[in-house]
């Protein structure tokens, strides 16, 4: 992004991903969002094989695997494309974190685990958040105890979304439980290993999230696969949020996007009372307003994709972004809904799918309170705000 708005080598990578996305992705789109997550996985493997050949995978991977650079704008624009026509697709915002995730480890573990995560014969998660510590990052129970060149892993991750498909999860663990937050550790766990037990979960929505109850019993990990210094964890999982909370602002906003071109081209054909309910403002200016509130929402996210870009703190805008997208693309695509009227409301509709989704994202990387409490406390002072 150089200056106030997209450079023309942008323009030009929105226009290709969503020529792929419109050709590639578009037919049974609505037939994989309709499925569940195991039979989804089934289906999605010819399009992982397309993303793999485009090179999505290889994005800001090291060179030594076939890896290259691309900014966080452009990342952005590519999940933005990929989630207005099919939001079942992991594109390229996981593998950003995972990538920075597994450069944390030893050579040999990345030389074992970099190039079948490219190829996708292999998939990776992450679990920060269990039964009693959700929005409490720092509150959780699972521990991993020093033995000799070991650890061993006691406690359950919960949701683990991508659990059910991945190879290895990366998790949050206490090494020290009475160091506070001080204490947290992260692994990068193969889910192969014994004592590893993952249950699928059934949610209403985002069943390409493939989401999970994962419990760890007794289980026993080299120390080389703890990512980075022991007691750092806490500062990584915040610096993956920061990410992660960008691509769910997104991924919601896709969707809304989405949903606003379904109820125009709708009200541009619905005629009601002799006339198009395009020609009445209790249409048109809801329309005028969402598209507004959407617009405002996705320029929050790209400005904070080009701050992270320009290595500055983006924290405050992650948030902003987080909450502010998700409520928008909430009322955004339930309004649209009720423009669309019953047919909106049906399975054979993807806008009542949308909704669904959108309504979890409220949850995942953090409540809209918990952003609000983040902003709070880095613009007020944590000492005044608690």
């Amino acid at each position: 992004m150089s200056g106030f708005g997209f450079s023309e080598e942008q323009e030009t990578l929105r226009e290709e991903v969503k020529r792929f996305a419109q050709k590639e992705l578009g037919p049974g789109a609505l037939e994989r969002s309709r499925m569940q997550p195991a039979e989804l996985h089934e289906a999605s493997r010819d399009i992982d094989r397309k993303i793999v050949e485009l090179g999505w995978t290889k994005i800001n991977v090291p060179e030594k695997y076939g890896g290259y650079p691309l900014g966080h704008v452009e990342i952005g624009i590519i999940h933005e494309e990929v989630h207005k026509v099919d939001p079942t697709v992991e594109a390229v915002g996981g593998m950003e974190a995972t990538s920075a995730l597994l450069q944390t480890l030893p050579q040999d573990v990345q030389d074992e685990w970099f190039p079948p995560l490219i190829t996708r014969e292999r998939r990776h998660s992450f679990g920060f958040t269990e039964s009693a510590a959700g929005s409490d990052a720092a509150g959780i129970v699972t521990k991993a105890v020093r033995d000799g060149d070991d650890y061993i892993i006691n406690g359950e991750k919960t949701p683990l979304p991508g659990a059910t498909i991945a190879s290895a999860v990366s998790i949050s663990t206490k090494t020290d439980p009475s160091a506070g937050f001080k204490g947290i550790s992260l692994f990068w766990v193969p889910t192969d290993l014994p004592g590893v037990t993952i249950t699928p979960l059934p949610w209403m929505g985002n069943a390409g999230l493939h989401p999970s109850f994962v419990t760890f019993d007794d289980v026993r990990i080299p120390a080389k696969y703890r990512e980075g210094e022991e007691g750092m964890g806490f500062y990584t999982v915040m610096g993956t949020l920061d990410w992660l909370r960008i691509i769910v602002a997104l991924t919601c906003l896709a969707r809304a996007q989405a949903s606003l071109t379904d109820a125009m081209e709708w009200s541009k054909e619905r005629k009601a009372f002799g006339r198009l309910i395009a020609s009445y403002q209790g249409v048109s200016f809801q329309i005028a307003e969402h598209h507004t509130m959407v617009e405002a929402a996705r320029l929050l996210c790209y400005r904070t994709l080009w701050l992270k870009d320009q290595g500055k703190a983006h924290t405050i805008e992650s948030s902003m972004a987080k909450w502010f997208s998700v409520e928008v693309s909430v009322q955004c695509i339930k309004d649209m809904m009720v423009i669309i009227g019953h047919p909106g409301y049906s399975t054979e509709h993807p806008i009542s799918m949308r909704l669904r989704d959108v309504l979890g994202y409220q949850l995942g990387d953090g409540t809209p309170q918990i952003q609000k409490m983040i902003i709070a406390r880095l613009m007020i002072g944590k000492a005044v705000v608690g």
